[in-house]
C-alpha cells in the first residue's frame, strides 16, 4: 500500500516538474540570448506565421518559436524584449488549433479536448506548486458543454509578489454559428502569459 502510494506520488511530482521543461518563468528578466539558446537546445523552429503583432515603442519585434507537440496543437512561444537592453519583459505560450487550421468549423473529438484539458491542468498544478493558489474563474469538468454555446472556459491568475505576473486561460468549444450578428467559431486553445510586474 505504502509502496504504491510512494510510486504514485513520485510520478505526480515528476509530472508537475516536467512542466518546468515547457514553461520557463525563470527567463523573465534574462537577456533574449538566453532564451534563444534554450529554444535551440529544445530543437524549436523559428515561427513566422500568424497575423500582425503590435509592440510598444520601447520593445523590439518579438521572436516566436514553434515546438512540436503530440495529440494537441503545436506550441508557439513568443518572447517580447526591450530594445535598449534586450531583457525579456513578456513571454506568451499558445496552443491553438486555429494556428494550423483556420477553418471556422474545426470540430475536434472529445479525446483531443481531454488531452488539451490535461495540459491545462498540468500547467495549473505547476504554477500552483511554484507560486501558491491563484484566483480562478470557470470550470473544465462538464465535457458536455464543449458542444454547447459558450463551451468550456477557465482563467487562472497569479500575482507573485513582484516576481512575475501569470495569466492563463483556455477556451474549448465545438460550437459553430454563422449567422448575421451571431458569428461564433469552434475554439480549442490554451494561452499562458508571463509578464514583468507593473511598478
Amino acid at each position: 500500500m505504502f509502496k504504491k502510494l510512494f510510486i504514485l506520488t513520485t510520478f505526480l511530482v515528476a509530472g508537475i516538474a516536467g512542466y518546468g521543461q515547457i514553461v520557463h518563468p525563470e527567463l523573465m528578466g534574462q537577456k533574449i540570448a538566453v532564451a534563444v539558446k534554450q529554444e535551440q537546445q529544445l530543437k524549436s523552429k523559428i515561427y513566422k506565421g500568424g497575423g500582425d503583432i503590435l509592440t510598444p515603442k520601447d520593445m523590439a519585434f518579438p521572436i516566436r518559436y514553434l515546438r512540436e507537440e503530440k495529440n494537441i496543437p503545436n506550441l508557439i512561444v513568443q518572447y517580447t524584449f526591450s530594445k535598449n537592453d534586450s531583457v525579456i519583459r513578456n513571454i506568451e505560450y499558445e496552443w491553438d488549433a486555429r494556428n494550423f487550421n483556420e477553418s471556422d468549423h474545426n470540430v475536434k473529438p472529445i479525446s483531443f479536448d481531454k488531452v488539451l484539458i490535461e495540459r491545462y491542468n498540468g500547467l495549473l498544478a505547476y504554477f500552483t506548486k511554484k507560486y501558491g493558489p491563484g484566483t480562478a474563474k470557470g470550470d473544465l469538468t462538464n465535457l458536455a458543454k464543449i458542444d454547447s454555446l459558450g463551451g468550456l472556459t477557465r482563467t487562472d491568475k497569479w500575482n507573485t509578489n513582484g516576481q512575475v505576473d501569470v495569466l492563463m486561460y483556455t477556451a474549448i468549444s465545438n460550437y459553430h454559428q454563422a449567422q448575421p450578428h451571431a458569428f461564433r467559431i469552434s475554439t480549442h486553445r490554451i494561452r499562458a502569459y508571463l509578464a514583468q510586474p507593473k511598478k
